[in-house]
């Protein structure tokens, strides 16, 4: 194998998250190096029994959070790789998910992204991430891929907008006409839009259809759901975009553990299915939910269907993938299982594809 291409990863600092990110705003409290480590140490102490390295895992998140800046904790994830390894770099644009104040300015952000991409240009990809309530965004995209350039679009629709809003239409119409590859998060949220669910909110802007008031995570799979992309493939059927986590884990478990009915075409990992089916250049990478073994051999059974096969990539979503899994076990126990032919499909052919754009 020549190249591995870790197509879903991050390097933000805390210096870009909302104080009220965690719930209780412990935040900024617990983004002090020296308070997660010792955080980690006690809740180990009370538990010590555990065996799943749970409190030492969240005090590791919290740590890289805690680098001094995002080319620290990129040069961190490039220890846990093969020296030529490629990494597809996702930005955050969390100014609107109404989580309290940002310490860092999203545009301090990309600048940094671009600075480290000048350092690294064969083995930093970075994306640009967009939402439709900043003024703007299609220039902003432009700008950063055309004179900074990032090799791609971020989207992360939990943050509270739906895949398909028209005020991204420029950007959309940009991107399938320059083959520009977008990411968008496609599983069930642990970032989450926190603002006030309006009376607006609650009806379905395509379908008009009511919807159930929720608690606020359980409501943003409203705005997640892979059903919104049949509305923006109908208008955008070229559009090079993967859906993120392949729908989640959990929709995996669904899908394992359920007999066969109607209502499982509902399902997430159904739903992209038949999108990759149908549409030529809809991809979905495997970050986090990988990090469950008894999911791999799903995996292996659907790489068998040449299609599919062609349109899935290797991503470990570091660094949040910390929260549960290290970062070299999870590449390492994938391509284990998988064997080098079907890790190297997806690690390093279809991210090739994928990454290509037009010049």
């Amino acid at each position: 194998m020549k190249t591995i291409y870790n197509c879903h990863t991050h390097v933000f600092t805390n210096e870009i998250v909302p104080e009220k990110f965690l719930p209780l705003g412990i935040t900024r409290f617990l983004s002090k190096r020296r308070v997660s480590r010792w955080l980690g140490k006690l809740l180990n102490r009370l538990n010590p029994r555990s065996s799943n390295d749970i409190f030492d895992r969240f005090a590791s998140f919290m740590n890289i959070g805690n680098f001094k800046s995002q080319l620290d904790i990129f040069e961190f994830l490039k220890g846990f790789y093969p020296e030529e390894t490629k990494f597809v770099v996702l930005s955050m644009d969390m100014e609107y998910m109404r989580a309290g104040r940002i310490h860092k300015d999203f545009t301090e952000q990309l600048n940094e992204l671009s600075d480290i991409k000048k350092k690294y240009p064969d083995q930093f990809f970075p994306f640009v991430s967009v939402d439709p309530r900043r003024l703007n965004i299609a220039d902003m995209v432009k700008k950063y891929i055309e004179e900074h350039n990032f090799q791609g679009i971020k989207l992360y629709p939990p943050l509270g907008y739906y895949p398909f809003d028209e005020k991204l239409y420029p950007v959309f119409e940009y991107a399938e006409a320059n083959k520009i590859p977008i990411i968008s998060h496609c599983s069930p949220p642990v970032v989450y839009y926190r603002g006030k669910i309006t009376k607006e909110m609650l009806v379905h802007p395509k379908t008009g259809k009511k919807l159930e008031r929720k608690n606020k995570q359980e409501f943003a799979n409203y705005f997640t759901e892979p059903e919104n992309y049949k509305y923006l493939l109908e208008d955008f059927p070229k559009l090079k975009i993967c859906l993120a986590h392949f729908g989640g884990a959990s929709e995996w478990e669904k899908y394992l553990a359920t007999s066969w009915d109607k209502s499982m075409e509902k399902y997430w990992f159904s739903v992209i299915l038949d999108l990759i089916k149908k549409y030529p250049n809809v991809y979905a990478d495997v970050s986090h939910t990988m990090h469950d073994i008894s999911l791999y051999p799903l995996l292996s059974i659907i790489l068998q269907d040449q299609k599919i096969r062609s349109r899935v990539l290797f991503g470990s979503d570091f660094y949040m993938l910390e929260l549960t899994t290290p970062e070299r076990s999870f590449s390492v126990n994938l391509r284990a299982y998988l064997g080098e032919e079907d890790y190297q499909q997806i690690a390093e052919i279809n991210p090739r594809i994928f990454l290509k754009r037009l010049k």
